[in-house]
């Protein structure tokens, strides 16, 4: 009966862990569309959009897609009708998200995958590329 009372904090700490890490959203868990492109400079001009948004009209709407798996990952844009193939590689995992270094078509870009959080409370994980001078939003696909 000791030997249980001693055991208890380990599984205890051990569930701990294991639902943290089950919270921390990472890329191959989704199949993502983009929301936003913008400009990387502090005006944050938003340059293109997934859909129709009255709050950026002058934006051009682009169905790009993205889909990751086992180190490997497809971008596919519908407005220049072509599919990237590159590869993706975990750099930092933490309870918040996952930093990734991405090779797009010899290119090397930069991601997080991590929850946005609303003033309603909700969260919805988000996917954010650093390519060049500009941002890419996505959000996962059905959200």
């Amino acid at each position: 009966m000791k030997k249980m009372l001693y055991l208890a904090p380990v599984f205890v700490i051990i569930l701990m862990l294991s639902s943290c890490s089950a919270k921390t959203p990472k890329i191959e868990d989704y199949e993502w569309k983009m929301r936003t492109m913008m400009s990387d400079d502090a005006d944050g001009y938003v340059l293109a959009v997934g859909e129709p948004d009255s709050v950026y009209p002058e934006a051009k709407v682009v169905d790009m897609t993205l889909k990751a798996k086992n180190g490997k990952l497809t971008v596919t844009s519908s407005a220049v009708d072509t599919v990237y193939n590159g590869t993706y590689t975990a750099m930092r995992t933490t309870p918040d998200g996952t930093d990734y270094e991405m090779i797009i078509d010899g290119e090397k870009v930069y991601a997080t995958v991590a929850p946005t959080e609303y003033y309603d409370g909700s969260q919805t994980p988000t996917l954010v590329m650093t390519i060049d001078d500009f941002a890419v939003y996505f959000e996962p696909t059905g959200e």
